[in-house]
């Protein structure tokens, strides 16, 4: 009799647990939204959508993360038409009858900021910042998190490097490629905290040729004395065009010593060299995944999410690369492996030996409740 009571518990055991099993749903698909400064020129951003693409595919979400065409004549990353553009895009995404569940932006200039907050965070759209705008997303305190290298350390530390690299520089000048964004903005005045009084001042560069590169930086450096004259410190952005442009103004003015912000193919090609020090990395891959995969979590959980506001990615300084580093840049997560590595062997299941979705999730169930009533009841 006892036996049988046993059977019976475990009977409906496996029918209780099987029941549990079936009526938790697989997570639905998610539509989240991405906007950031970065045309499709500058290829720091390609790690970026890349790891944003992932993301989706590993969180099972309808990502939509557009990027500026760079067909525009616009040539930095601040102008007026790239704010233009994000401000609809935004408003676009976060409004009418088919907004998106989350939202994750950088912000370069104060109207990104007006139209995150009126079209995304008014109407209850979690949103996260990458990348720029940290500051300006903290004041708000209406954000999830930032997440990226704080722009003002950046250039603070990078001076302060700088010094006592050059003991002989007697000027340091900060090049704003990017049109006065407020990543630029925020690292010039920290280099320019750091260095002090030795602080030539902020030069908006115009980067559309390598001459009209290397005539804003002698407009400002040699003013009208006609000369280069003392050793110069100089803080750049490393894009690949910046790096050429750069090469050339080193090889006009020997007297420069190159700090770069960001990594790029480019810089790690020249690293090494006399007039390069270093670049700084913030780990444009991580700005890219973590958003997507944090917001997915935030809002499938019921508004569960960590507590901290700044999730930093850098800086850290690079003043070398490895081979594989250099190779693999570009893309983040292909693996850089020997020639002759071995590939694992697969083998490819024989027709009608592959069970099929439901017979594997029932198996999964009865052995797991089966194994429970094994303990429980000594049968």
């Amino acid at each position: 009799m006892k036996s049988l009571y046993n059977r019976a518990a475990l009977a409906s055991i496996l029918f209780v647990g099987a029941t549990a099993e079936e009526s938790c749903p697989c997570p639905a698909s998610l539509r989240i939204g991405g906007v950031s400064h970065g045309n499709e020129a500058d290829n720091f951003w390609d790690p970026v959508y890349a790891a944003a693409n992932r993301a989706a595919m590993d969180s099972s979400v309808d990502l939509n993360f557009a990027r500026y065409d760079e067909s525009s004549t616009l040539t930095g990353q601040g102008g007026q038409e790239i704010v233009d553009w994000m401000v609809d895009t935004i408003e676009k995404m976060c409004t009418g009858d088919n907004t998106v569940d989350g939202m994750f932006s950088t912000i370069n200039d104060v109207a990104v900021l007006t139209a995150l907050k009126a079209s995304c965070l008014a109407h209850g759209i979690p949103t996260v910042i990458i990348n720029a705008g940290g500051n300006l997303a903290q004041e708000s305190g209406s954000f999830l998190h930032f997440i990226g290298a704080d722009d003002y350390n950046t250039g603070k530390d990078s001076g302060e490097k700088l010094l006592a690299a050059c003991p002989t520089c007697q000027r340091f000048y900060c090049l704003d490629h990017c049109g006065g964004c407020t990543s630029w903005t925020d690292r010039c005045r920290g280099f320019e905290d750091a260095v002090g009084d030795a602080y030539g001042q902020t030069i908006q560069i115009d980067d559309s040729s390598e001459d009209a590169y290397i005539a804003s930086v002698e407009s400002v450096v040699i003013g009208t004395n006609g000369t280069w004259g003392d050793d110069v410190g100089l803080l750049l952005g490393t894009h690949q065009s910046m790096i050429l442009f750069a090469e050339a103004l080193h090889n006009k003015h020997k007297k420069v010593k190159l700090a770069g912000v960001d990594t790029s193919p480019g810089l790690f090609e020249v690293l090494g060299d006399d007039e390069w020090l270093w670049g700084t990395s913030q780990q444009p891959y991580l700005q890219g995944y973590y958003p997507v995969q944090m917001l997915a979590n935030t809002i499938r959980m019921g508004g569960q999410s960590l507590q901290t506001f700044n999730l930093e990615t850098g800086p850290t300084f690079v003043t070398e690369a490895s081979e594989g580093q250099a190779l693999c840049n570009s893309d983040p997560f292909q693996s850089c492996v020997a020639d002759d590595a071995q590939k694992p062997e697969t083998v490819s299941p024989l027709a009608g030996d592959e069970p099929s979705p439901g017979a594997r999730k029932l198996a999964s169930v009865t052995t797991r409740f089966v194994s429970a009533a094994l303990r429980i009841f000594g049968i």
